[in-house]
């Protein structure tokens, strides 16, 4: 049995996995704004909280937002969606704490290594997930791309804009500045200063509320942007949503102009754990 952690922005799941089949979950809030200390009681909880039952794990896989080294299990940045989170030897304090292998990747590649299990064949296959931000990972010719900081293909940090708006990372114009939920929801309060959640912009969305409209157009220009700029560099063979935003399918797809190397993602918000215990 394996137990799988996926840390985002907005809430830490976690499951206990026999093969692909899922035994037990967990989820709680990040409390990511808080810094390392909350992060980690939040992470604790869920993985004391799998472990209770004295269920016999034979390793620890987490993924985590960030730019992680897989090699150390090391986070060796973090946007402010994860304060203090940069540094963070996961590996390290996880293997001392509950005395289990630990395996740590980006979350964006490990959702990736998740949703490849249905496409077996594929070489080249790049996945977006967006949530609190906007994460990106690449298979190229089989192999996943990892940059120098073992970044794997940063999509969310690519820039939409020059000049643009500042993204938690610190620059101007990046894709998650624009594309995130947290972007988005911002961007939605402009015009609709009560609203509750990106959620409940796509819901009057649906309804046919003018600015709610006028909201989600745009973030569909840039979302298109960013498509184009990964077929650009990448030809890939298919592009995987995926992320909390990204179940909202229809509304997605009724905002992309080129579906045809399209896809979601099947296993929604559990490819990160899948990709983590793979």
């Amino acid at each position: 049995m394996k137990l799988g952690v996926d840390i985002g922005g907005t809430t830490v799941k976690g499951a206990l996995l026999e093969g692909l089949n899922f035994i037990r979950e967990r989820e709680v809030p990040t409390r990511g704004r808080e810094g390392r200390e909350a992060i980690f009681t939040s992470l604790f909880s869920v993985i004391d909280a799998l472990l209770e039952e004295g269920n016999e794990v034979e390793l620890l896989g987490v993924s985590s937002a960030g730019n992680i080294d897989p090699y150390r299990g090391v986070c060796v940045y973090a946007t402010e969606n994860l304060m203090g989170w940069t540094g963070v030897d996961l590996k390290g304090t996880l293997e001392a704490r509950y005395h289990l292998p630990v395996q740590v990747d980006n979350d964006a590649i490990c959702a990736l290594k998740g949703e490849l299990l249905f496409y077996p064949h594929a070489k080249d296959v790049t996945m977006l997930t967006f949530g609190t931000g906007v994460g990106g990972a690449s298979l190229r010719g089989g192999e996943i791309v990892r940059g120098k900081l073992f970044d794997g293909a940063r999509w969310g940090h690519v820039t939409l804009a020059e000049g643009g708006r500042r993204c938690s990372c610190g620059r101007l114009g990046c894709a998650e500045s624009y594309l995130s939920a947290t972007a988005l929801l911002s961007r939605g309060r402009e015009k609709l200063p009560a609203l509750k959640s990106a959620k409940e912009l796509f819901e009057l969305y649906v309804a046919g509320e003018p600015a709610a409209k006028e909201a989600l157009l745009e973030f569909g220009g840039y979302l298109n942007s960013l498509l184009e700029l990964i077929r650009a560099e990448m030809r890939p063979e298919y592009i995987l949503l995926g992320g909390g935003m990204a179940q909202s399918e229809e509304i997605f797809l009724s905002l992309i102009q080129n579906k045809s190397d399209v896809a979601f993602a099947r296993l929604k918000n559990r490819a990160g754990i899948v990709g983590a215990c793979l």
